[in-house]
């Protein structure tokens, strides 16, 4: 068998595409070459990066990654405008508003006008105000209202010796008229009207106290008679405050056995 010999001939660019141009073919050749990676993987051109990335914006190929750096101006230009606004509103509260107050004092005295009005306001708000009932003229209560009573006495004591009897119920007949004017000149209700809480006399025989109290009122004392100055009223006040003592008080009196009804005049 003859060996044939071929002979191999370098293939020219311009036949390589039929009716190619040879000017275009080695433009886009050259394009391609740029495009391809020689080695492993692809590398973007960093022309081909510029549209997509800003003018203060770059990028650099490092083997297969893309780094962007970001331009710090818009950073440091907002930066820069936090002094100037600082300065300017500086300069605003300096300026003068008239003679020589300025625009910050101007403020200033302002809101202390403010605080210091709501300050009077709430003072004055919260002050006690003069309650018309409690301005009374007692140089007019003239008429007089009396009531009578009788209590009995738990703890009595009793003595052969008449003199010293006599002694111990006269003891006796102070310490619960003072008992009972103390009673009506602590109440807020009665106080006003309350003139004289009197002992008429202890009876030996069953330790009965008899007693009198004395109110007066003004003239126009309809009203006051039927609701304030009521028996049921003087009676509850001093039943209240007899039940609030201790037992132990000397002398000691039986709640059960308090009566009273009103003198009529």
């Amino acid at each position: 068998m003859e060996e044939t010999e071929m002979e191999l001939k370098p293939l020219n660019k311009e036949s390589a595409r039929p009716g190619g141009d040879p000017d275009n073919n080695n433009v886009e050749n050259e394009d391609e070459d740029r495009e391809v990676n020689q080695g492993n993987g692809i590398h973007l051109a960093p022309e081909t990066m510029q549209p997509l990335l800003s003018s203060s914006q770059s990028t650099e190929s490092n083997g297969g990654h893309i780094t962007v750096e970001v331009d710090s101006t818009d950073s440091s230009c907002a930066s820069e405008k936090k002094p100037k606004v600082l300065k300017n509103l500086k300069k605003e509260l300096n300026e003068t508003v008239f003679w020589k107050i300025k625009l910050w004092m101007a403020i200033l005295i302002f809101l202390v006008s403010i605080i210091s009005l709501i300050l009077l306001l709430l003072f004055l708000c919260s002050g006690q105000k003069d309650d018309a009932d409690d301005k009374y003229d007692r140089s007019s209560f003239v008429v007089p209202l009396k009531f009578t009573g009788t209590f009995t006495l738990a703890n009595y004591s009793r003595v052969q010796d008449p003199v010293s009897q006599a002694e111990l119920d006269n003891k006796m007949v102070i310490n619960l008229g003072q008992k009972l004017t103390h009673i009506y000149e602590s109440s807020p209700t009665l106080e006003r009207y309350f003139s004289l809480a009197q002992i008429e006399t202890i009876r030996q025989k069953d330790a009965t106290v008899e007693f009198k109290l004395v109110f007066k009122m003004p003239e126009e004392n309809k009203q006051l008679k039927r609701y304030i100055l009521s028996r049921e009223m003087v009676y509850s006040v001093l039943l209240q405050n007899l039940f609030e003592l201790d037992t132990e008080d000397q002398p000691y009196i039986v709640l059960s056995s308090l009566s009273m009804e009103m003198v009529d005049n």
